[in-house]
């Protein structure tokens, strides 16, 4: 489905039109219907003769109202733009258009209404001149139908006419990150609190837990409805009712938005191509500057916003440049989004612009930045991924995958884990990584590897989840245990090393159970490590054991204790004919490797051996 919005000057018959093809009035207050005039968003319905439905939102004409307009602009894909024959074209058809085509929206039907108050020339006449206006803009060569709501003239042609251009527009795409910026809320009585929008971006359904963005509350999706019919399941391009079960009215106002929960986040600072309109289209001369007061417009949210120009210092009419954007309101926002721009001050729409990063890493003044932009600026969400992972080097894939506004593509980056990484990048890590563990083997030869810590906190210190995916894409270099090191690693003892290690054995083989202390043994620490790597002895406390001994005493203790039950400290001391000295760390040595548990002052049985 598609939304169809209305667009142009106070009076010139919006709303009169709308009811005239849907039959339903749009105004809802009664103060719109008592002076004759939209104050606030309107909205209908209408199915074309193709069968296909498309939703109205009709906006206020009035410039005091056109904050209002903005909120019902961003919703709406398809406009209907309404010129009243007998008044032609006006200062808010002018700012409506200049809106509109900031907004990027290219689809639509010019109305000419109130064609039976003049004559078939004058008629004529506002028809060319309207035709004329509308070449500078994003609405150039739409059809163009006279009409009155009056007597009904013209009514079947503008239908047929608004029915085709819903056929040839583009479809709605779901890329399966639902977002509905919030037009109206309210309560219902017995439901609670219920929310409009037009959804956009993906597909939701009655249960979803869902994020209500600038307001930081969740709530819960108790029922779906579209033009007063209830659905299970509701797809992008459709006006949507949402009842919000866990959420207080109070907590809620236009300008939020309904977004699946941990899916988006919001943000206050942005890039953007930013574009001062042709005084074609907006009928004003108006240059940006980084000076003055701005007010920025997306979906249906408002919001203070500055602007720093990422290069030279002034925008002109008819212009654009990259620009950062800092926002009161952080809005959860994607690459592509369209916004308009007001200058506070003047009251004046001058411009607006796209968002093209969102959540942004590099700085404004950051050389590289221009680039990226421009890669940014394009069309291709593949070649804005691929661009923004060779840049950053590193990024983490789902948040590169909302920078981009892409969904998982084939970008020509590599993954480690959750990050996308560039082919230089890449390559680096792993010459960082090889490195290390080379260097580490030259200092310490007689180690079995590098301690694998150690190696994470010197190559990816600042995104440890991406060291075990490095480790298994770099050739040469294999983990053993808690330590990596190279492939072709063999520790090698010289004949002296090789003298002093047979020594230990045999001095820790002829102490039993009561090996000598280690300051006493032959082996250097060094030695004696790349022993206790090998596995050849087990440290126990201060002291050592060969792997033979340190087996036996694990067997004679769980023996023990599957014979005659739970033994103590004292019982293992004379079983091992030992003293309490080592008798104490090897209880504890037996408790940590799962041979027995403590309970109380004995030892039972461990889970395994």
């Amino acid at each position: 489905m598609h939304v169809v919005g209305t667009a142009g000057h106070v009076d010139h018959g919006k709303s009169t039109l709308v009811e005239a093809l849907s039959g339903m009035d749009p105004d809802r207050f009664e103060e719109e219907k008592r002076r004759g005039l939209t104050i606030d968003l309107g909205f209908a319905w209408l199915e074309l003769p193709s069968g296909n439905e498309i939703g109205i939102i009709d906006v206020p004409g009035h410039e005091r109202f056109i904050r209002n307009m903005l909120a019902g602009a961003g919703g709406s894909s398809i406009c209907l733009f309404v010129v009243a024959a007998n008044e032609g074209w006006r200062q808010q058809s002018a700012e409506h258009l200049a809106i509109l085509d900031v907004l990027g929206v290219s689809n639509g039907v010019v109305a000419v209404t109130k064609s039976d108050l003049v004559d078939e020339d004058v008629l004529q006449e506002v028809v060319s001149d309207v035709a004329e206006r509308l070449k500078a803009s994003t609405l150039r060569g739409i059809p163009i139908v006279a009409c009155s709501a009056t007597t009904g003239n013209g009514l079947a042609e503008l239908t047929e006419a608004i029915d085709r251009v819903v056929a040839a527009a583009p479809p709605v795409v779901d890329r399966g990150t639902p977002r509905l910026w919030i037009d109206r809320s309210f309560t219902i009585s017995g439901a609670g609190t219920v929310v409009t929008g037009t959804l956009m971006g993906g597909s939701l359904s009655i249960g979803e837990s869902v994020a209500v963005a600038r307001a930081d509350v969740t709530a819960r999706i108790r029922s779906i409805q579209t033009h007063k019919r209830s659905h299970d399941v509701v797809e992008p391009g459709n006006r949507v009712a949402l009842n919000l079960a866990g959420v207080e009215r109070s907590r809620i106002e236009r300008g939020d938005a309904v977004v699946k929960e941990n899916q988006w986040l919001s943000t206050s600072k942005l890039y953007a191509q930013v574009r001062v309109l042709d005084p074609e289209i907006s009928g004003t001369e108006h240059a940006l500057t980084e000076r003055g007061a701005h007010l920025m417009y997306t979906g249906t949210a408002e919001t203070p916003v500055r602007i720093r120009l990422v290069q030279g210092h002034q925008i002109s009419a008819g212009a654009s440049a990259f620009a950062e954007l800092s926002l009161r309101d952080a809005l959860p926002l994607k690459r592509g989004d369209h916004f308009v721009l007001r200058d506070a001050g003047r009251v004046l729409t001058f411009g607006g612009g796209r968002v093209l990063d969102p959540l942004p890493a590099l700085p404004r003044r950051d050389p590289r930045l221009p680039a990226l932009l421009d890669a940014l600026s394009s069309e291709d969400d593949t070649h804005a991924l691929a661009t923004l992972v060779a840049t950053e080097e590193m990024v983490s894939e789902d948040l590169a995958l909302l920078r981009a506004g892409a969904g998982p593509a084939d970008t020509g980056a590599e993954r480690l884990g959750n990050w996308l990484v560039s082919a230089a990048k890449l390559a680096s890590l792993k010459a960082d990584l090889t490195a290390a563990v080379q260097e580490h083997h030259r200092d310490q030869p007689l180690a079995a590897g590098m301690p694998k810590e150690r190696a994470r906190r010197i190559v990816l210190q600042e995104t440890p989840d991406a060291f075990d995916p490095l480790v298994a894409v770099t050739t040469g270099v294999v983990t053993e245990g808690d330590v990596i090191k190279l492939s072709t690693h063999r520790v090698s003892l010289d004949p002296e090393q090789e003298r002093r290690r047979l020594a230990t054995i045999e001095a820790l083989e002829a102490g039993g159970f009561s090996p000598p202390p280690t300051s006493e043994l032959e082996a250097d620490p060094p030695l004696l490590r790349a022993m206790v790597q090998s596995g050849e002895v087990v440290q126990i406390g201060d002291f050592h054991l060969t792997a033979g001994r340190a087996a036996e005493v694990r067997k004679l203790v769980r023996n023990t204790i599957e014979a005659s039950g739970p033994v103590t400290v004292a019982a293992i001391r004379d079983l091992l004919g030992t003293s309490r000295k080592y008798a104490v760390p090897l209880c504890e040595w037996l408790d940590q490797t799962g041979a027995t548990r403590r309970r109380g002052d004995v030892r039972v049985l461990g889970p395994h051996e």
